[in-house]
């Protein structure tokens, strides 16, 4: 892993290549190309910080939209009506694509192409290793965009006449492209080279520089892409899934395989990565519920525990603040109703007000639900020092991979082998963001804590079951990965709001029950666009389907997500 001390290095060193006098910077800006000489590995470097640097990207898409239609998290006072409408600044991944992370990698790669034959020797690990995340921000935009450009992407600097309309690739075309680049940057990695290559241990934030884990890495991306296939083209998930699994030495096998970064308190110090950044946070009630009747180590990861303990509640009924029907129950954690009109329900009033009360002679003001952990988010949070993880692809969601894969008949076996694998690895990965993030007054996992909760009822799987399990946990792993929480209440339909093991809530608007967006407005370019053409062809092209909608349907769906 890449350390800060060497981050700060090469910002410094970037920030010292960029700082030209003027004389230099008038060649530069003669000579567009006198920019490409800088060391293609501090490059690489400035685009893998940026997939996670656009907080943005947290306050508007997740913080704001994709966590409360995953129910995953709801206001601590009750979601607004207007809780699956979005707004107009989501989609802050297709602009960081193009100006931030995708043109840098490509810049990488050009910068690589352009040297001496002898130098270039020196650097086939790193484009082959530029390839996985530049497929991996390609699919990731692609996932609730649909159609984009890739295939010509990036390429008006390295183009006479400058390339400045790209095509469109569909994605079905998209994931071919990926499946074919992601296999030949593996090919790459394999083959040993006769030139010692550039060392990118303190470029490379993700592996510094481990060649075979990147190979996992891709492996698992993808088999990840081959997931999409399930409703449109399950005889390609297959194939794929069966190539992947007979690479049996270079796919994920343990935690340290994971394809995650771990990021220092200053790079997570932006307040909008804060969730309570636009309102307080709870959690949705019914999966908070779920994760305290199982005993789920992972609770006090997510949330903090409730205001009230059994004293408090106590008082507070005593002084009349909590109607005599509600009786304590011992819950320590508690969740938010996540439909909007639950508070039309006068039985419900007690989770929608604040309460006020007397102890220990003490006036308070407190709500019943639990607020959420915002330093696991969040790093100075409250004065905090700790550390922030962005997982990408970890060794816990391989296994309720290989799981579902097993359980479905698609390809491998012992489901049930792998879904506990995949547990046990979910709840040491969030030990580990715990620890790293300094939750406050955090009590470690114990293994007998483990051991008792793959006992608990829910999650001792059965086989009646087991689809539905395997699911669910996949579901409670995604907590810190909430694009693909989303992807797979999308791509399986659980968990649903009849669910037998975790059942999600049907969202109304003044009665009216509303549907779960499926994908972000899609980017209409205004007539003076040099890519009009193309772009407003590529929009009419999905409309063919009729599920698609309109360019703005948040309800709509791109190709991967067949009704």
């Amino acid at each position: 892993m890449i350390t800060m001390r060497s981050l700060i290095l090469m910002v410094l060193a970037l920030g010292g290549l960029w700082a030209c006098d003027r004389q230099k910077f008038a060649e530069i800006n003669t000579d567009p190309d006198a920019i490409l000489n800088i060391p293609p590995e501090y490059e690489f470097t400035a685009a893998l910080l940026n997939i996670n640097a656009n907080d943005f990207e947290n306050y508007y898409d997740y913080n704001r939209a994709i966590y409360y239609w995953t129910q995953s998290f709801v206001s601590l006072n009750g979601n607004a009506s207007s809780v699956y409408e979005g707004s107009g600044n989501l989609n802050q991944r297709y602009s960081i694509f193009y100006t931030r992370v995708g043109n840098k990698l490509v810049d990488v790669q050009k910068l690589i192409d352009r040297m001496p034959a002898d130098q270039k020797a020196r650097y086939v690990h790193l484009r082959a290793i530029t390839s996985i995340p530049l497929a991996y921000y390609a699919w990731y935009t692609s996932d609730v965009n649909g159609s984009l450009p890739y295939s010509q992407a990036f390429q008006a600097r390295y183009t006479v006449p400058a390339l400045l309309t790209p095509k469109y690739d569909t994605q079905e075309e998209l994931y071919n492209i990926l499946e074919n680049e992601l296999k030949a940057s593996i090919a790459t990695l394999k083959t040993t080279q006769t030139v010692t290559q550039v060392s990118l241990t303190d470029n490379d934030i993700y592996y510094a520089g481990d060649v075979s884990k990147w190979i996992k890495a891709a492996n698992a991306l993808r088999l990840k892409i081959a997931f999409r296939l399930m409703k449109r083209n399950p005889d390609r998930l297959k194939s794929i899934a069966t190539d992947v699994l007979s690479d049996a030495t270079n796919i994920m096998s343990s935690t340290a395989d994971d394809w995650k970064f771990v990021a220092g308190e200053q790079f997570s110090s932006a307040a909008n990565r804060n969730p309570t950044s636009n309102s307080s946070v709870s959690g949705a009630k019914n999966f908070v519920d779920f994760l305290w009747k199982t005993s789920d180590p992972r609770l006090r990861v997510f949330f903090q525990a409730s205001a009230f303990t059994k004293e408090r509640f106590d008082a507070a009924k005593q002084q009349g603040k909590i109607p005599a029907s509600f009786t304590w129950d011992g819950q320590l954690y508690r969740g938010q109703f996540a439909d909007p009109d639950a508070s039309l329900n006068t039985s419900n009033s007690i989770y929608f007000s604040a309460i006020e009360y007397t102890f220990n002679g003490t006036k308070r003001t407190d709500r019943l639900p639990s607020s959420v952990q915002s330093r696991l988010f969040y790093g100075a949070f409250n004065n905090g020092t700790g550390q922030t993880t962005f997982p990408i692809i970890t060794y816990a969601d391989w296994c309720f991979m290989r799981a579902e894969l097993a359980v479905r008949g698609i390809v491998g076996s012992d489901a049930e082998g792998w879904y506990y694998k995949g547990i046990d690895a979910s709840l040491a990965n969030y030990e580990d963001m715990a620890r790293k993030s300094k939750l406050d007054d955090y009590k470690a996992l114990s293994a007998a804590e483990a051991a008792a909760y793959k006992t608990q009822p829910g999650v001792a799987y059965s086989s009646a079951t087991g689809l539905e399990q395997i699911i669910v946990q996949q579901y409670i792993n995604y907590f810190k990965n909430q694009n693909e929480a989303w992807a797979l209440i999308k791509r399986t339909g659980l968990p649903s709001v009849d669910g037998k093991i975790l059942a999600l809530e049907n969202v109304h608007q003044g009665g009216t029950l509303q549907q779960m967006p499926r994908r972000f407005s899609i980017p209409v370019p205004t007539i003076t666009d040099l890519n009009y053409q193309n772009a407003m062809d590529a929009i009419t092209a999905q409309q063919q389907d009729a599920s698609f909608g309109g360019p703005s349907d948040l309800t709509g769906r791109v190709w991967w997500d067949k009704p």
